[in-house]
């Protein structure tokens, strides 16, 4: 799969974070996610308020591309978007993220959408 993030994440460890997050994402790499989520993660997906967060981890498709247009992080707030490319679809993503600390490397996601 092929994956692209912005230029500028080396500058702050949490973009660069998000956005290794959504590139683990799109690949399926689920192990890869787990230890970044709180055990009580919640995962709210626009439009389907019921959506569970196990769920969410696993996409039933094979992404070809992954792309991250712009991460972005404030405090205990992080977020980035861009979109994905299988064989027949273009899915666009937006993940906004809630740490449980402040500090740069501090806290795992305790809230996606």
């Amino acid at each position: 799969m092929k994956s692209t993030v912005p230029d500028d994440c080396g500058n702050s460890p949490r973009n660069l974070l998000v956005s290794q997050f959504s590139v683990d994402w799109a690949a399926g790499n689920i192990d890869g996610l787990r230890p970044l989520l709180a055990d009580d993660v919640r995962w709210e997906v626009m439009g389907d308020p019921e959506h569970e967060a196990e769920s969410s981890l696993s996409l039933p498709r094979e992404v070809r591309e992954v792309e991250v247009f712009t991460a972005i992080n404030h405090g205990r707030a992080a977020s980035c978007n861009g979109r994905m490319l299988t064989a027949t679809e273009r899915i666009d993503f937006c993940h906004v993220f809630r740490f449980s600390g402040v500090a740069r490397t501090e806290g795992k996601a305790r809230h996606a959408r």
